[in-house]
């Protein structure tokens, strides 16, 4: 009987470790992906409809002294990059980097 508890508890971790990992590498592709479609001469409201789109990450919008930088972000932790995306007075992509 108590190795019968024991082998369930062992399977139920593994599944709960490896529900966490397929998030987690969702989270990441996600942020990834979006991040490479953000290229120079994109107009904002297309990269904010397009980070709309994302199930695992909230992104946010700070003005700069040269426009505005849109940083999205994953909500999963443990170093899922961030895409940060340069935006000009006018509210077209100049740059995108993840960091």
């Amino acid at each position: 009987m108590r190795i019968v508890q024991k082998a369930g508890l062992a399977l139920a971790s593994l599944f709960v470790i490896g529900a966490i990992g397929f998030y987690w590498n969702e989270a990441r592709k996600e942020v990834v992906f979006l991040c490479g479609n953000f290229v120079e001469g994109v107009p904002e409201a297309s990269v904010r409809r397009q980070l709309d789109t994302g199930n695992l990450l909230r992104y946010h919008t700070v003005d700069t002294h040269e426009g505005r930088q849109v940083r999205a972000e994953s909500l999963m932790p443990f170093g899922v990059p961030a895409c940060v995306v340069d935006l000009d007075a006018a509210g077209v992509v100049v740059a995108a980097r993840l960091e």
